[in-house]
């Protein structure tokens, strides 16, 4: 609570002597961003923002500096977005999709010192996700990943193949030293390319996925195996060298 109120009081001063201007922000209503495709919303602090959707699109106005969520359901299920206004107007928006439908890749972490979470590894856990999928050996190592993110406040999208991380829940960005700010957050990858090193030569996943990360400490078990793939066809169908 405190590392909290510390920080938001870093992001007050910094923008201390800045007017404050209604800015808009839009996402997208769909179930890549959502998991659902939502029909209503309701806002738990209305003087911060103002929210509406128009067909496809789903647009927030900052009106006072402050954070609120934001629920939205499509009449059965739920998604929250967390709206954070700057002191400036400007809106930082975090979502925490409806997972029901989602394919999941788990990311362990542990905590030291409280709430500092280590051992973030992502791709370490594509890694097992890949390995448990057969589309990669365990003795292999991903070269490269090649990503859109639907929530680039947690995991922006790839550069120079790599993952990149996001955004402070105020949107500060994270640097590899604060890991922690990551727990207990999700993020949904549209991958494009996936380079894998095999045997000493690398191979591409052809593979088009879109993917949950789920950054827990909470261990799930499941004995369901996912039914979307056909992994010896995928093993044998979607590696090429290059």
């Amino acid at each position: 609570m405190l590392k909290q109120l510390l920080e938001d009081r870093i992001v007050t001063l910094r923008y201390i002597e800045t007017p404050f201007q209604q800015h808009v922000y839009k996402m997208q209503n769909c179930v890549e961003v959502l998991g659902i495709e939502a029909k209503s919303l309701q806002i738990e602090n209305d003087q911060i923002a103002a929210g509406y959707i128009v067909d496809q699109s789903i647009f927030f106005k900052s009106l006072r500096f402050g954070q609120t969520n934001i629920i939205f359901t499509d009449g059965v299920n739920k998604a929250i977005v967390q709206l954070f206004v700057r002191p400036s107007g400007e809106i930082i928006a975090e979502v925490k999709p409806y997972l029901g439908n989602a394919e999941i890749v788990l990311v362990y972490y542990r905590t030291i010192l409280e709430d500092t979470a280590i051992a973030i590894d992502l791709k370490g856990a594509f890694k097992h996700y890949l390995v448990a999928h057969q589309l990669m050996n365990v003795e292999d190592s991903i070269a490269e990943v090649h990503y859109e993110s639907m929530h680039p406040n947690v995991l922006k999208d790839s550069y120079a193949g790599n993952f990149v991380l996001g955004c402070h829940s105020n949107g500060r960005e994270i640097t590899n030293a604060e890991e922690y700010a990551l727990a207990n957050r999700s993020a949904t990858l549209k991958f494009s390319k996936i380079v894998i090193q095999q045997q000493g030569v690398k191979k591409i996943i052809a593979l088009k996925m879109l993917l949950t990360f789920l950054i827990t400490n909470h261990v799930f078990v499941s004995n369901e195996e996912p039914d979307c793939f056909n992994e010896e066809v995928l093993k044998q169908n979607h590696l090429k060298s290059v």
